[in-house]
């Protein structure tokens, strides 16, 4: 937003000899898009995730290897690493929790930690289906502006779009902090829609050869 004076001031340079060189300088990088400075997130903590497991995995040896059994009503099983923690359900569903610096590669590691290190998952392409399954359901992603903001938090959008955005809270005092989730109306949909092509994407039985139409 500065022009070549306060520039040069803040450079120490003098103003007649080098304005008309400042003033290219910052007309380049504002409007040259190689040069455009974009919002760069600082940081990104709170990263949660989910996947499924192939139907038929033997959750009663899970325990020898390394997870956990929790006194849940639903029967959980527990797994914690220096990369994070996931939840292993019964309906199949994993849901993950990456630790700060997170990251989609840290995600598949944690899955690989958990079911392919274990042993509890040992043929490659299952374990390629898997991670391809892996999906975002939220993070807290963080701009640094180095200065101090006022205290703002914006949750309009949290019904509709699962947005949150928090400007200088104690946490992070000179910092926007947006918090996205992935709605679970969305997840439902998104399910449902895949259900759908499922179906429809098997083959029609052929007719039967003595089978006869009535016209």
């Amino acid at each position: 937003m500065l022009t070549a004076r306060p520039l040069c001031k803040l450079l120490g340079l003098n103003y007649r000899e080098y304005h008309n060189y400042v003033a290219r300088l910052r007309s380049d990088w504002k409007h040259y898009h190689r040069n455009e400075q974009g919002s760069k997130c600082s940081s990104v903590h709170g990263w949660r995730g989910w996947c499924l497991m192939p139907a038929g995995l033997d959750r009663s040896i899970a325990t020898a290897t390394g997870w956990v059994a929790t006194r849940a009503r639903n029967r959980w099983l527990l797994w914690k690493d220096r990369l994070g923690r996931m939840q292993w359900f019964e309906t199949d569903r994993v849901n993950l929790y990456v630790r700060t610096p997170a990251n989609l590669g840290k995600a598949y590691q944690l899955v690989c930690n958990g079911f392919s290190f274990t042993g509890l998952i040992t043929d490659m392409k299952v374990l390629e289906a898997v991670l391809k399954s892996v999906r975002f359901k939220g993070a807290h992603f963080v701009f640094d502006t180095k200065e101090r903001l006022p205290y703002l938090v914006i949750d309009l959008f949290r019904k509709s779009n699962g947005v949150v955005i928090k400007v200088g809270d104690r946490t992070h005092p000179t910092s926007v902090e947006v918090i996205a989730s992935y709605m679970d109306w969305a997840e439902r949909n998104e399910q449902l829609l895949s259900d759908i092509l499922t179906v429809f994407s098997k083959p029609y039985p052929p007719p039967l050869k003595d089978q006869r139409y009535i016209t």
